[in-house]
């Protein structure tokens, strides 16, 4: 696997809660996306197309870019629904992180 999900600034959950959570938004993720080097791949991309769009260039972004900024945007979403299912807390409070290792 070429990234680490982890859930950041929680003081909600007890740790073996966490690690439940995030478990299920990466395989949430996999799910929606293939397997784990799709999911990396996916967050790669999306990472370079949201820094493209993002810059003061002004430069349009690519059918290719937009379609990675929607593919890994509905993933995500769908992902943190299923890892907070049963959450009655407000979701925008809660940020979990993917960090991209090295691209194999």
């Amino acid at each position: 696997m070429n990234y680490l999900i982890r859930l950041v600034d929680n003081t909600e959950f007890p740790e073996e809660q966490c690690r439940l959570i995030e478990q299920r938004y990466d395989e949430a993720l996999v799910h929606q996306l293939g397997c784990p080097e799709q999911v990396a791949q996916a967050r790669r991309a999306w990472v370079q197309a949201k820094t493209r769009e993002d810059d003061a260039t002004g430069s349009a972004l690519s059918l290719e870019e937009k379609q990675a900024i929607v593919r890994w945007e509905r993933a995500e979403a769908a992902a943190r629904l299923l890892a907070f299912e049963g959450y009655t807390g407000a979701l925008e409070e809660l940020y979990i992180d993917v960090r991209l290792g090295p691209a194999s």
